[in-house]
């Protein structure tokens, strides 16, 4: 069966690189509006992380709805350490179980663990920051956004257990439709609840690619503190000028054989299958009515937001085939040696779940000054 290269992937000469990425972000108004919002002034401070060692203290950290595992990745790489986490899918547990064996963790729904078992998991341990990438179908405009989904109030959990443990700092991630969800009232619900437990709370998008990410993804990224201080955001890493292209993240793997020891496994593709693939110029789809998927990636830029949609992920660059789940996270920011649990298709759903782990390290890097005031007792509470 084949999937060689074809001219597909070449892009239109009519576009530049530069109207290619702005075509390719969907919340830029929404980024804007948040930077300049009221209710982020004061509270908020952008960072220089590249000026920020990972060198000190190893902060502790918990990861609700932890998923696979890119925040706890993103801040192990920042020099903390994982206590412990909770994750219903039970692939997405596993995962989890084998990168960080030194946490404490529990395949279950989140409503299901009690304050003793977090009171066992952490003991004597200061948590200095709770993570939590909460549950987005209800917020997403790739969903139907229904307000009242109960996965929606999911965030709930995560007050409750703020309450108990007392973290320095808060770390939240979803995506950006949360801040447009219900003309904003969601996220000003969200809010009000986690300032009246003490933890007022600020709201930015932060764009992935900006931190060295081979994608544009968006996320809507919260964070406050019990400390009355300001809340650090990374500032961006590159301009878009700078961003890395999908080839220079994926590229060596395209003529690999699959390999289901590194997650490199992709959807077996029907010889006319393939050649209708064959025919998708970038930035189109397989499929009219299916527009979210199957899209064929441009050369040259960070790839479209990586997604599982039933084995029909984004089709490749060059090659008439969709990418590998290992190609997945490659653009995602995972290492090679951080292997998924499960079959493809629930590999690539955990992929496309995840947080960029290059953007969870710089937001985790970004906390480490202010973390360092507290435990130097600069900051009285």
């Amino acid at each position: 069966m084949s999937s060689e290269t074809t001219e597909a992937g070449d892009e239109p000469e009519e576009k530049s690189k530069a109207e290619i990425i702005r075509g390719m972000k969907k919340y830029t108004k929404v980024k804007e509006r948040l930077e300049g919002n009221f209710t982020n002034l004061g509270r908020t401070e952008w960072v220089d992380t590249t000026e920020i060692s990972p060198e000190g203290t190893t902060y502790n950290i918990v990861d609700l709805f932890s998923g696979a595992g890119g925040l706890t990745l993103g801040f192990t790489q920042a020099n903390y350490q994982p206590v412990f986490g909770v994750e219903k899918d039970p692939d997405a547990a596993d995962t989890y179980e084998r990168n960080f064996p030194e946490a404490t963790h529990w395949q279950k729904d989140i409503r299901d663990l009690t304050l003793d078992e977090i009171k066992d998991a952490v003991g004597d341990k200061q948590i200095h920051v709770l993570c939590a990438g909460f549950p987005c179908p209800g917020f997403s405009i790739a969903g139907d956004r229904d307000p009242l989904d109960e996965r929606n109030f999911l965030y709930e959990e995560i007050l409750r257990i703020a309450k108990e443990l007392e973290p320095w700092y808060l770390a939240m991630e979803n995506v950006p439709g949360l801040v447009t969800m219900e003309d904003g009232k969601a996220l000003n619900q969200i809010q009000t609840d986690f300032e009246d437990i003490g933890y007022p709370l600020s709201t930015l998008v932060l764009e992935a690619a900006d931190y060295e990410v081979a994608q544009i993804r968006s996320r809507a990224i919260l964070i406050g503190n019990r400390f009355g201080l300001n809340n650090p955001y990374p500032k961006p890493l590159l301009d878009e000028e700078e961003y890395v292209p999908i080839g220079e993240a994926i590229n060596d793997l395209a003529d690999e054989p699959r390999d289901p020891d590194i997650n490199h496994e992709w959807t077996n593709h029907r010889e006319d299958t393939i050649e209708r693939i064959s025919k998708v110029p970038p930035g189109e789809s397989l499929y009219d009515s299916y527009k979210d998927a199957w899209k064929r990636q441009r050369k040259g830029v960070p790839a479209m937001a990586v997604k599982e949609n039933h084995g029909g992920t984004h089709i490749h660059h060059e090659q008439n085939r969709v990418i590998s789940a290992r190609e997945m996270a490659r653009l995602q920011g995972f290492p090679d040696d951080f292997i998924f649990e499960g079959r493809m298709k629930r590999v690539m759903f955990q992929v496309g779940n995840a947080v960029p782990v290059p953007l969870a390290k710089n937001v985790a890097l970004g906390l480490r000054p202010k973390l360092e005031k507290i435990e130097n007792g600069e900051v009285e509470e």
